[in-house]
Parts: C-alpha cells; sequence; structure tokens
C-alpha cells in the first residue's frame, strides 16, 4: 500500500487541500471527485496506480473537504476546469492524464474545452453529460446529511452505511465520510459546504457540457456504472452512443457495479491503468 502525503495548494480562487501517493517528480496523473465527495474517493484506485513512474494527486474541490469554501458565484464546471488547469501548473506538469468521477467528470470535459492540449488522457467515471432525472434527485437527495450533527463520527457513516446507496460497502467509504467531519463543539457536523455543493448541481454550464465533447481528442475512457442508481442511468445509453461518436478515440467500458461502487471496482482500475500505459 503507498500511503498518500497531504498538502495544499494556493490557487487565484481559493487553496485546495491535495493528497499524493507516488514520487512527486513522476507523471502526473490528476483525480477530481464527485459532487460532494472528497480526495478520499479516489484512495482505491491511488493505492494501485501510483508508484515510482507516476504520481497521483486527488484534491478536495473548492467548498469540499478541507479546501477553501469561497463565495456563492464562485463555483461551477468552468471554474473548477480552470482551478485543475492552475492546480496542474502549480505541481510543474505541463501535460497531465486526468481522471474525474462524476461532477469530476464533467470538469474534466470542460478542462478540455479550455485547454484540450494540456490533457494526455481523459478518464470519466460515470458521467459525461445529463444524467436521468430519478438518478439527479438521488444525488439532491443525498446532500440532506450535509445538514446533520452528531455525537461521533462513527454514528454519521453509519447512517450513510446504512441508507443502502453505497454499494458494495467497503473499508474505503468510512474515509470518505469520515473525513469530511469538523468539531462543532462536543459534536461533529460536515465541513463540505451544501450551498456549493447545490450551486455546481444547478450550474447553467452542465446543460451545456456536450458542447465541448468535440473537445475530447486526445486518448480517452468511459467507464459506466451498468447498475441503476434510484432506478436511472447517470449515463444513460443515449449519451454513451453519441459521446463515443464524437470522442475520436474513446474507449467505453461497462461494469456491474452502481455510481458508487464503480469507484472500488477493480475493472476501474484495470481500464484506468490500461489507459494511462
Amino acid at each position: 500500500m503507498t500511503y498518500p502525503v497531504e498538502f495544499d495548494i494556493p490557487l487565484t480562487r481559493g487553496t485546495l487541500h491535495a493528497a499524493r501517493w507516488g514520487e512527486p517528480t513522476a507523471l502526473l496523473t490528476f483525480c477530481v471527485h464527485g459532487l460532494s465527495a472528497n480526495l478520499h474517493a479516489f484512495d482505491f484506485m491511488a493505492e494501485r496506480l501510483a508508484g515510482p513512474d507516476r504520481q497521483v494527486v486527488a484534491i478536495d474541490l473548492r467548498g469540499r473537504g478541507r479546501s477553501d469554501i469561497t463565495p456563492a458565484g464562485t463555483y461551477g464546471l468552468e471554474a473548477h476546469a480552470e482551478d485543475v488547469l492552475e492546480a496542474a501548473t502549480a505541481l510543474g506538469a505541463d501535460r497531465f492524464d486526468y481522471v474525474g468521477w462524476s461532477l469530476g467528470a464533467l470538469i474534466g470535459i470542460a478542462a478540455a474545452g479550455l485547454a484540450a492540449e494540456r490533457l494526455r488522457t481523459l478518464t470519466l467515471i460515470d458521467h459525461c453529460g445529463r444524467e436521468e432525472p430519478a438518478a439527479c434527485a438521488a444525488v439532491r437527495q443525498g446532500l440532506d446529511r450535509l445538514d446533520a450533527v452528531v455525537d461521533r463520527p462513527e454514528d454519521y457513516v453509519g447512517r450513510i452505511r446504512d441508507a443502502g446507496v453505497v454499494r458494495p460497502w467497503n473499508d474505503y467509504w468510512p474515509r470518505v465520510y469520515a473525513y469530511e467531519l469538523t468539531s462543532l463543539g462536543e459534536r461533529f457536523t460536515p465541513r463540505t459546504d451544501k450551498a456549493a455543493c447545490l450551486e455546481d448541481l444547478d450550474s447553467p454550464d452542465r446543460d451545456r457540457v456536450r458542447d465541448s465533447w468535440p473537445k475530447i481528442t486526445m486518448p480517452a475512457l468511459l467507464v459506466r456504472a451498468t447498475v441503476p442508481l434510484n432506478g436511472a442511468d447517470v449515463v444513460p445509453v443515449a449519451d454513451r452512443d453519441a459521446l463515443r461518436a464524437t470522442a475520436t478515440d474513446l474507449r467505453v467500458v461497462e461494469l456491474p457495479s452502481n455510481h458508487f461502487g464503480v469507484m472500488t471496482d477493480p475493472g476501474t482500475v484495470t481500464a484506468v491503468a490500461a489507459l494511462l500505459g
């Protein structure tokens, strides 16, 4: 197992908190999580990809985890994509491999729209456009956990486990959810900002993400979860096929996991490793 080193990246819009697995002088794989997740969503993958020849850096988006919470109106796909490009520059990488899950996948597409020449490869994990309404409703409902105040971190993590949406539950998910907590006197509450998440969920630029599909000219991968979320697809079949027809060097891998389980599915790691070479 490769353990990460955590550090901060000061940027124009605010400071991002990050974790690095592997050697800091190695090729950079930059990882961006989903709507209300954090850098620990990539622990499973990073432990298996990083090494002497590859560093894996995962960030907390602004408003999540231990990154800065910035004012209303500072979020959205393009703003986060600009953060990614600035952060990669700060890490000394003119070009880098990008891996995004859920909202992070959409941010990756936005980054390709802004500066496709900087992405060696682009991995989209279970998102590429507009999810089906029932899946979006489940994601929106999941943000209610950010209002919680609990006596113990294990109470918070247990509620999420018992809700049964994150499947299969394993030792990696407590890392994600316990990490987002901060103390509130003698109790605990999530530090991740619900308003930031809602601004990103409802941002108008999510409806324009398909406009950047033609910029996906680098080798790319779409990992699609085939187990529905709340009875619906995050990547509808029509979007899968339309993206495959647009992106000239795209491989599609479909896995029998749901939107969360795909992040600890060995098939995801295998597919990403094959793309990275």
